[in-house]
Order: C-alpha cells, then sequence, then structure tokens
C-alpha cells in the first residue's frame, strides 16, 4: 500500500483506497479485492509558508502596497489658521465643482479640531 501525502492507493492495482479509523488493520481494495494494511496517518502536520498570513512590515516590502486611512490622505496643508480653534494650519483641497469658466471650491478642514468649511473660488 502507497500513502502519498494523504492518499492511500492500493499496492497490487494502485486503485485509491476509502479511509478508515487506524483501529481497522486491513482495508480492502474495492477493485482487486486485496487485502492492505491501514497505513493512514492518525494525524496530519500541515505547514504553511511565511507568505500565507498577512504581515505589515512584508506589505511594506512588496510590490503591492495595502495603504491606510493616513496614508491615503492627500489634503495638503497651509498656513491659514482655523477660525474655530486658532490652529496655526489647516488642510485643504481644491475641487472644480462648477464651470470651468469659473473658480474652484475649496475644502478646509482643521486636523486639530476636526471643523471644515468651503471657500468658493473667484474667477481669474
Amino acid at each position: 500500500m502507497a500513502l502519498v501525502g494523504t492518499l492511500l492507493f492500493c499496492e497490487d492495482c494502485g486503485s485509491l483506497l476509502d479511509r478508515h479509523p487506524p483501529e481497522q488493520l486491513l482495508i480492502k481494495c474495492d477493485i482487486c479485492f486485496k487485502q492492505n494494511s491501514n497505513n493512514w496517518p492518525a494525524s496530519q502536520k500541515t505547514v504553511s509558508k511565511p507568505t500565507a498570513f498577512p504581515s505589515r512590515l512584508r506589505d511594506k516590502r512588496s510590490n503591492v502596497q495595502i495603504l491606510t486611512a493616513e496614508d491615503r490622505d492627500t489634503w495638503a496643508t497651509t498656513s491659514k489658521a482655523c477660525p474655530k480653534c486658532d490652529h496655526d494650519k489647516l488642510k485643504f483641497r481644491d475641487v472644480q465643482t462648477r464651470g470651468a469658466d469659473e473658480g474652484s471650491t475649496i475644502f478646509y478642514k482643521c486636523p486639530a479640531c476636526g471643523h471644515g468649511y468651503v471657500s468658493r473660488g473667484k474667477r481669474v
């Protein structure tokens, strides 16, 4: 009887044998009816590659990176003061929300208190 991984084959005809409990000493082949000794392992050890599990350090070194919300923050910073808490810096983003011949809309947000407001750009 040949055991390959977790599959057991008949020694005579090579057909796949059904799994039986370890207490049963012989397994009869359904094809050639030969009695094969039961060599099924009582337990199976599985080994995984280190890459099978996520790792933040490995993600930083790989070609494909997973970005956090902080990594995706693309707001620029300006030295304008927050009107609510007087924090000395604001984050901003300008978006063209109206026609191409009109100024952009600038969205501001304070990193300290979270206050946000909008400024409509003027046509240049």
